[in-house]
């Protein structure tokens, strides 16, 4: 199974076909243990995520006792929004890539090559979130079955996560 991605070359001086730059068959070291890579990204996600929910939590609860319960109504709302906007805003920064994945070296890029915008990145946030827990977590499975290593959420959302990129279009090799 090969990708469908059409779009501008990363190597802007390379005569390589558009259709070909994020192909697995023809760049296979953009996927080089990309699953491994992605899992250890989520884990430091996690944690991180962990404790900003954390803080909020003691923040609201403190908060709640002081203003006699007042917060407390909106702490289902801010435990929910914590995540999606780590992931969003991230993604869609410059960056492309959240802290957990700039650690292991990785980066997410739309089906023309560049940077996914905030929408995008919404978007690719609430179907990651939206299909774990429909499927606790078996969709995720379905990247062992991609040349790609594609998630059902990158594929909807017309993203692709890639061992980075630097500005020369080469892969960043900073580990």
């Amino acid at each position: 199974m090969s990708n469908l991605i059409n779009g501008p070359n990363l190597n802007s001086s390379s005569s390589v076909d558009v259709a070909d730059d994020f192909d697995p068959l023809h760049h296979p070291e953009y996927y080089e243990s990309i699953i491994f890579r992605r899992v250890s990204a989520y884990i430091l996600d996690a944690v991180i995520i962990g404790i900003l929910i954390g803080l909020a939590s003691f923040s609201l609860g403190l908060l709640g006792v002081v203003t006699f319960g007042a917060t407390w109504g909106i702490m289902g709302l801010v435990l929910f929004l914590i995540p999606f906007a780590y992931h969003t805003l991230l993604i869609g920064g410059s960056m492309s890539a959240t802290f957990g994945m700039r650690v292991m070296n990785l980066e997410v890029r739309n089906w023309m090559g560049g940077h996914p915008e905030y929408v995008q990145a919404a978007i690719q946030t609430f179907l990651f979130y939206g299909s774990i827990a429909l499927t606790a977590w078996l969709i995720l499975l379905i990247a062992f079955f991609s040349d790609s290593r594609r998630c059902l959420h990158d594929l909807f959302s017309g993203t692709v996560v890639i061992n980075r990129v630097n500005y020369a279009g080469e892969l960043d090799n900073r580990e």
